[in-house]
């Protein structure tokens, strides 16, 4: 961008009952901008804040203004200037702390809570908590179809379109303008360098329901396609390092990937596996479980050239498929074993990432798992998570992965988790030998889950490493509904209550 940091002001505008010197004082001493412009709008309720706003745009001497409620208290000092930085760094025409990827079709932006992202403290009666709708990415701008009006800002040169004033009262104002300017082609985006308390609760009322409607109604039609838009769907951006790294430590790595006939998913992972991978010290062992002639014919012409082998069977069942693999076709130079789902797509040298946190913690590695997104880019895996929740007198438990759908929750660090799903799970060879491998009693899945569950009763830790990143395209290669099988489920119960003692503090009790 050429726009000069050093020449570039900030103004302030807010609609309040009644003018608070204070609060002016409190904005201008934290924003730490040395040509701040703060424009107060004393209004009883006779303007609508789409009114309102109108005129600070107009009033307004500097191209980037802020808009904020009056009963707030800005956390850190300087968040003035590193907006600022914000728009001289990008294209970026409007940026808040609230927003979504997703705008439903009842025009409720926060219907879907996995779509949210920031986070805002809020203070009432006495009591103080903050709302974290994601992950912080400190530094980055998270792209977002509309923004909470608790405070967002715009560079006027970049907008589209001003306020609707046909937006009356104070609802909707925020959304309208942030949505309407986003279809519209400005980029919208959402920081975490703005960090502030919120002295109030947001509440909906019915000037909230009418102006919801005529939201709904206003958008029903793209603006630019005349196409029906909601519910409309943003698709995020996956955040990770991708860079190379240099082990010189590199244990033998033997990669197990089952498939059949799934011939472009099977390619394109074992190509991104190829292109993205510095890691040299690996083989990939392609585990057939009765593709027709021609396809193996197919796979064999593609890996002959690769560290790739093939080896066939007539049958499926994943524990067995992988146990016979591990025992029969990988030999005890082998120190690390990856299984892989054939529709499994890296998105940067995951194994690299992967290896590089075993290597650091040898002595207490149990499984290793890595981040996984769908194919619009939302999170597939980032961890198992299992809870467990009264019902009457027995105890259920439940599983699901965190941050499952959600556009940014999710981790780029390195953490325990109490386990990592097998569609791209690493595991010390030695330690799966002493297990004897999966648990062949298993019909469909929740051997994995056991399997993570034996490393925590071994004593070992379950590491996600959050910067291993791949798209999981799941279900392509074994068309299933999701859904758990009693027989699977009973099995992984009657483990965790044996071992209850020692799993009850890993598996947390949930409030109906």
């Amino acid at each position: 961008m050429n726009t000069n940091k050093k020449n570039m002001g900030l103004t302030i505008a807010f609609s309040t009952k009644s003018i608070d010197p204070d609060f002016i004082s409190h904005l201008k001493t934290t924003c730490g901008v040395k040509d701040v412009e703060v424009l107060p709008y004393e209004n009883k309720g006779k303007f609508s804040l789409t009114e309102v706003y109108n005129k600070a745009l107009d009033d307004s001497s500097n191209d980037i203004v802020v808009f904020t409620h009056d009963d707030v208290i800005l956390e850190n000092n300087n968040w003035g200037r590193k907006l600022i930085k914000y728009y001289v760094d990008s294209e970026y025409g409007i940026l808040g702390i609230a927003g979504t990827t997703h705008m439903a079709s009842t025009g409720r932006w926060w219907q879907d809570s996995t779509k949210m992202m920031g986070r805002v403290k809020h203070t009432n009666e006495g009591k103080t908590w903050e709302n974290k709708y994601c992950s912080t990415f400190s530094k980055e701008i998270l792209e977002t179809c509309c923004l909470d009006g608790v405070l967002f800002s715009c560079h006027k040169k970049r907008l589209e379109s001003r306020f609707d004033e046909s937006v009356t009262g104070f609802h909707f104002y925020d959304i309208d303008f942030t949505f309407n300017n986003h279809l519209l082609g400005v980029k919208c985006g959402l920081i975490f360098d703005v960090r502030l308390t919120h002295k109030s609760m947001g509440a909906t009322n019915e000037q909230w329901e009418e102006n919801r409607k005529s939201f709904v109604n206003k958008f029903s039609l793209h603006p630019k396609t005349n196409e029906p838009l909601l519910p409309y769907a943003l698709k995020p951006r996956i955040i990770f390092r991708d860079k190379k790294l240099k082990i010189k430590n590199q244990p033998k790595v033997s990669i197990v990937i089952p498939s059949k006939n799934n011939i472009k998913l099977l390619f394109d992972c074992i190509s991104s596996i190829v292109n993205k991978t510095q890691y040299t010290n690996y083989e990939v062992l392609i585990a057939d479980t009765g593709s027709d002639e021609d396809n193996k014919n197919k796979i064999k012409e593609f890996i002959k050239d690769k560290k790739c082998k093939l080896v066939e069977y007539d049958f499926y069942h994943f524990s067995e498929i992988n146990n016979e693999v591990v025992e029969n076709h990988i030999d005890d130079t082998t120190e690390l074993l990856l299984f892989c789902n054939d529709d499994i797509e890296l998105l940067n040298d995951a194994i690299s990432e992967m290896v590089s946190v075993y290597n650091k913690n040898k002595k207490v590695c149990g499984t290793i798992g890595a981040r996984l997104h769908f194919g619009d880019n939302t999170v597939q895996h980032d961890g198992v998570f299992l809870f467990s929740r009264k019902n009457n007198d027995s105890v259920q438990i439940g599983l699901t992965h965190y941050g499952h759908r959600s556009s940014y929750t999710y981790t780029t660090n390195t953490i325990d988790r109490i386990g990592n799903t097998a569609a791209f799970l690493m595991i010390p060879k030695t330690l799966f030998d002493s297990f004897g491998g999966f648990n062949e009693n298993y019909i469909e899945c929740l051997e994995d889950v056991e399997l993570n569950l034996r490393c925590l009763l071994e004593g070992k830790r379950n590491l996600f490493c959050g910067n291993a990143v791949a798209y999981h395209y799941e279900s392509q290669s074994r068309k299933t509904d999701g859904a758990i099988r009693q027989e699977d489920y009973q099995l992984m119960v009657g483990l965790i209550e044996k071992n209850k003692d020692v799993l009850s503090k890993f598996i947390p009790l949930m409030q109906n």
